[in-house]
């Protein structure tokens, strides 16, 4: 069964999850950066930076909403 990892993004007001297989990309500042590098060029206007202590790893289903994005990258 997979697993996902959750991180929230922010731009301004606005908000966007983002989740990920856990086996498949290790979450550190490599990771951070080419997310936040592919939600400026898919999801304007550019400036998406990471909300500190919104990581969670290990959810057994991946988020659903309007602000969902996934990382397959």
């Amino acid at each position: 069964m997979a697993t996902y990892c959750i991180e929230k993004f922010e731009n301004g007001a606005r908000e966007m999850r983002v989740y990920w297989k856990c086996n498949k990309h290790v979450h550190d500042a490599t990771l951070i950066t080419a997310i936040a590098r592919w939600l400026d060029r898919d999801y304007a206007p550019a400036g998406w930076t990471v909300r500190r202590n919104s990581y969670q790893s290990g959810q057994s289903s991946a988020p659903v909403g309007n602000n969902v994005a996934e990382y397959t990258g």
